[in-house]
């Protein structure tokens, strides 16, 4: 009986050794692979962060950089008062100015701004953060020079800049 009981630890220490072995090299291999695969995705995921020290420069040139048929016309809040009034709307930021020299008193914060954030969100999240008046803005084939409202502003500022692309509508910074 003795014989007997040692060559089941002999069989058992065998076989442990022979699994153990073969897994350990496929883990190895198979996690390489994705977590190379998984990085690349990250990119595309591009926002815009809009903070206070921002100039307005800067913010027009990544927003325009990010939507190609839009731009971005910063204003003092006043400019919405000469909008509801008819007037012609002259009240823009130099682009010299950083967004906390030129916002309210009493505002602050940051702003984020990504392709799937409505228009009229985004403008009225600058009201409420910066107290600025914000339009996006967008040229047709013909030169002529336009804001969004009504039905546009309920529209994804991709969606929207894929629109303005599929109309014809010029392409570069507004200045």
């Amino acid at each position: 009986m003795a014989t007997t009981t040692k060559k089941t630890t002999t069989t058992k220490t065998a076989a442990k050794k022979t699994t153990t072995a073969k897994p350990a090299a496929k883990k190895t291999t198979t996690t390489a692979k994705p977590a190379v695969k998984k990085a690349a995705p990250a990119k595309t995921a591009v926002e815009i962060s809009v903070t206070g020290n921002k100039k307005v420069s800067t913010l027009r040139t990544e927003f325009n950089k990010k939507f190609p048929y839009l731009n971005l016309y910063v204003c003092y809040s006043y400019g919405r008062d000469l909008v509801k009034k008819g007037e012609t709307l002259n009240a823009r930021i130099p682009d010299d100015k950083t967004l906390a020299s030129v916002r309210r008193a009493n505002s602050g914060g940051d702003i984020s701004i990504s392709g799937n954030k409505k228009i009229k969100s985004l403008e009225k999240e600058f009201d409420t953060v910066f107290g600025l008046y914000v339009q996006v803005c967008y040229e047709n084939s013909d030169g002529n020079r336009y804001y969004t409202s009504g039905t546009a502003d309920e529209k994804t500022l991709s969606a929207f800049n894929a629109e303005c692309e599929k109309n014809g509508c010029k392409k570069g910074e507004w200045k």
